[in-house]
């Protein structure tokens, strides 16, 4: 894809010397550069989810959230708990740094990336969504973009929820959370279960999943939050986080497959932290944190890291973002294990009335198993008024190599992924568009024929170019919320070929009416375009399907809400994946199952 003549008229209005005051602040904060920072203020292509939306929608799972955003696709093998992937700007799961409250999620035991099946939206205020190489702000797995999911915190004085759900493949779901906020602290308790019998992940194709035995899957979840205010400028955190699963899934080629092919994921954070600075206004905030991450599925493995950071106003609107930590991976009861030592700085300089944003971010990270990075992010942001801005972003990237990839087989000098990008947008009037390239060197791929396997870096360039059109408003006339959202993707390996399940388009339409005294109504249409299953466009054609999903919530009384959803209304009959072919065909003979329609229903008491 080359650069249009809108790309360049974009660029020329990010240097214009026009500028507009008294632009107004969006209430709106991402942890963009490791510190609190209104989306004014961010140059890179952002989107946030709130608490709200997710509540609207009745999001159980990360992926829900995440499939309606331009620039996003999701496969998943299966129902809730089977593998999960997400391609951001048409790169691989592993290009996604995902944190929960900026704790890293990569599985340091697994081929790469976060375990997305896992990730359930319990408690959430918002998930921020920044798109684009941010090495330079958050070190490894970033060239695609970052995925922060952050947590609701306690607000003054007492709060409760409680909610029930029900509805297709026996599934049953109760959450709960309290947390009472004084002037001495405050603390945050958050519990969650369900449980269903699922449906069989893998199916003949073309007919249909309900011939088959289920797929169950259940999961615990605990989150414990604690603040100490021992004065106005000093505060101790402690965070606990306990996650437990069990998923059935079948192999590729059995439907019927017994329960006992089942895999438990367990996942447990402890994180203690020190906040200096003062609630108000103040010249220097910073955090100083000590967590561990244990992940188990397949293999035990744990995340160490021990940081400071936080943010420096220097001059009136001139401010200095750092971090510096140390981290060790390692698989647990052994000696396998890798360390990260990681500095960086984020200066962030606002002129022109705070219209004109110009960011520019340095990270160094050495490493003791192999070569050391150093990663770059530049960013400009124009405010021309209230109705119109623009946006430039230039950086550097890199997916390390996880711990199991790096002692797989007879692997040996692995190193880690290298990458570029560069980004340009414009948001006037509800519309957002964005235009990016990126490349990818040293892709990490896997080699050999067991038992003489192994990861390799690939010599050539994986190219990723793509466009993202959004486009939302309110009709006060007919009380009703419309989002559409177009994206164009093209994703290519070393040697030019397009790679696998990468839709070319996709589309949504989202329409959401509240005209009705406590009920609003909603409706979710999501295309997906031509993609194939395998690359260079070869294996069976997957896409060319239309999916709706429905949702109504009613709002009874101010403590009591209710909600019916209903997912693939029209039972569309698509697959993320062919799971066995006939033969060297093209034909599939299993795929994987999106499960049809399904109905759910919901109840929420607060307090």
């Amino acid at each position: 894809m080359k650069l249009s003549t809108l790309s360049i008229t974009i660029l020329s209005g990010i240097f214009s010397t026009q500028t507009f005051a008294d632009s107004k602040l969006e209430p709106i904060v991402i942890s963009a550069d490791h510190i609190k920072t209104s989306k004014h203020s961010v140059s890179a292509d952002s989107t946030i989810i709130t608490a709200e939306e997710i509540t609207n929608k009745n999001y159980i799972t990360l992926d829900d959230a995440l499939k309606n955003i331009p620039g996003i696709q999701i496969t998943r093998n299966g129902g809730l708990g089977s593998t999960t992937s997400i391609f951001m700007r048409g790169q691989s799961n592993k290009a996604t740094l995902v944190l929960i409250n900026g704790i890293n999620m990569t599985n340091p035991m697994g081929t790469g990336g976060a375990i997305i099946s896992n990730l359930l939206l319990t408690n959430i205020q918002r998930i921020e969504v920044l798109k684009g190489a941010q090495s330079g702000i958050w070190g490894a797995d970033a060239s695609a973009g970052v995925i922060n999911i952050v947590t609701k915190a306690a607000k003054k004085g007492t709060q409760g929820s409680v909610t029930l759900e029900s509805g297709s493949n026996n599934l049953k779901q109760i959450t709960a959370s309290f947390a009472e906020k004084i002037e001495q602290g405050d603390v945050s308790l958050s519990f969650s279960n369900i449980t269903t019998d699922g449906f069989s992940a893998v199916k003949e194709y073309q007919e249909s999943a309900d011939n088959y035995e289920d797929d169950a899957f259940q999961q615990t979840h605990l989150n414990l939050d604690i603040g100490i205010n021992f004065s106005n400028e000093h505060r101790m955190e402690l965070l606990v986080k306990d996650t437990t699963s069990s998923s059935d899934y079948d192999y590729f080629n059995n439907p019927n497959q017994s329960t006992s092919a089942s895999v438990n994921y367990q996942n447990n954070i402890k994180r203690l932290q020190y906040v200096y600075g003062k609630n108000s206004e103040g010249n220097l905030k910073t955090t100083t944190y000590l967590y561990q991450n244990d992940i188990s599925q397949y293999n035990d493995a744990s995340t160490k890291v021990f940081g400071i950071k936080g943010g420096y106003l220097y001059l009136p609107d001139q401010s200095i973002s750092f971090v510096a930590s140390k981290t060790k991976f390692s698989k647990l009861n052994s000696n396998l294990n890798y360390e990260n030592t990681g500095l960086g700085l984020t200066n962030t300089n606002h002129l022109n009335n705070k219209n004109l944003i110009l960011t520019q971010s340095l990270r160094s990270d050495q490493f003791n198993k192999f070569d050391d990075k150093i990663t770059a992010k530049l960013g400009i942001k124009n405010h021309f008024s209230n109705n119109l801005s623009t946006r430039a972003n230039i950086g550097t990237a890199y997916n390390a190599p996880t711990l199991y990839q790096l002692t797989y087989g007879i692997t040996t000098n692995l190193n880690p992924e290298k990458s570029s990008s560069f980004d340009i947008g414009i948001t006037s009037y509800g519309f957002d568009i964005s235009y990016y390239q990126a490349e990818t060197k040293n892709l990490i791929t896997y080699d050999g024929t067991w038992p003489n396997d192994y990861y390799k870096n690939l010599d050539g360039t994986a190219k990723f170019t793509g466009l993202d059109i959004s486009y939302q408003t309110f009709f006060d006339s007919i009380s009703t919320h419309i989002q559409a959202t177009y994206s164009q993707t093209s994703a290519k390996d070393d040697n030019n070929q397009s790679l696998a399940r990468r839709a070319e388009q996709t589309a949504t339409l989202n329409i959401s009416y509240n005209g009705i005294n406590n009920f609003t109504l909603s409706a979710s249409n999501r295309y997906i375009g031509k993609k194939y299953d395998k690359d260079n466009k070869q294996g069976a054609q997957i896409g060319e399907y239309l999916v709706t999903d429905f949702n109504i919530n009613y709002q009874a009384s101010e403590s009591l809400s209710l909600y019916g959803k209903v997912l693939n209304a029209f039972a569309q009959d698509y697959t993320h994946a062919v799971s066995e072919y006939i033969g060297a065909t093209t034909n599939p003979k299993h795929v994987y199952s999106n499960g049809g329609r399904q109905l759910f229903i919901g109840i929420q008491g607060r307090m």
